[in-house]
């Protein structure tokens, strides 16, 4: 079904460019903004079970739900694209163990959160204003697009201690011409597609590079990136990790781009360095 449904929508999109680049990018920039929304296993309702719940107002239409386990210092966990706050849930058990309250967030579009339609600005504010809200935060635990958000924020200001980036990209701008190239759009309709989502939220896609910012980030970071990532390739880990002073890195096999969330191993070292024990893995 998905095959059929992905040609569909390959031909579309080769009839829409030739007929009207205009509506070739219109369409583009709405497969682009609107995450889809899985629906939550298992494990993620039994996490969610025992969680705290808030919300946090992100604008006059729309409201964060807010989760949070524990006490003492606050690690904040960051889905991505298409995630919920529950994806990171295999993490709060052993951070609270550590003596760390730990803190997610569905952002906008995305889990129970409101609204249809989000981007990477929106994942940044989203950020600030629950780390404003839930106190101070001394570590990040981000996964793949949140970790290009959660990045952004470290540079306009948000101060932590340490952070732990899960498959991370190198800069956002490669996740539209990734889903560009699968659905056969052309390169022409990507630029016009960067200039209508630059223009909707008021935000170049220059400013968010992580890379262009990592070089100025003196918090200690550590990466894990599995080899078999084919959403996120390792490369794009690698290179982060090479800008990012003093960032140490683990390569994983088997995981992928989503188990490697919840992988004791991945855990146990995760919550190891953000608790201040070292780790450096080349890889």
């Amino acid at each position: 079904m998905k095959s059929t449904i992905v040609r569909i929508i390959r031909l579309a999109t080769r009839i829409a460019a030739i007929v009207s680049p205009a509506a070739a990018a219109a369409v583009l920039e709405r497969l682009f903004l609107r995450p889809m929304r899985p629906t939550r296993p298992a494990r993620e309702e039994a996490w969610l079970s025992t969680a705290r719940r808030s919300g946090v107002r992100f604008d006059d239409a729309r409201k964060l739900p807010v989760y949070e386990w524990g006490t003492g210092p606050a690690v904040l966990l960051v889905h991505g694209w298409a995630g919920r706050g529950s994806q990171l849930g295999a993490w709060v058990a052993p951070l609270v163990a550590s003596g760390r309250r730990v803190v997610a967030f569905d952002a906008p579009a995305h889990g129970d959160a409101d609204g249809d339609r989000t981007a990477i600005p929106e994942f940044v504010r989203a950020i600030e204003l629950v780390a404003e809200a839930a106190g101070p935060v001394s570590a990040i635990v981000a996964h793949s697009m949140g970790t290009a958000a959660a990045t952004v924020a470290l540079s306009r200001g948000l101060r932590v201690e340490r952070v732990v980036y899960l498959a991370p990209p190198a800069t956002p701008r490669l996740y539209l011409r990734r889903l560009a190239r699968f659905l056969g759009f052309s390169d022409a309709v990507v630029v016009r597609t960067e200039g209508r989502i630059q223009r909707r939220f008021d935000a170049r896609f220059d400013e968010l590079d992580t890379l262009a910012l990592a070089p100025r980030l003196h918090v200690p970071m550590w990466v894990a990136h599995d080899v078999g990532d084919t959403e996120v390739p390792t490369a794009e880990g690698r290179a982060l990790v090479a800008a990012w002073p003093g960032a140490g890195l683990r390569v994983t096999e088997g995981l992928g781009h989503r188990r490697i969330v919840r992988d004791p191993s991945v855990i146990e070292d995760g919550v190891g360095f953000l608790v201040r024990r070292e780790l450096q893995y080349a890889g």
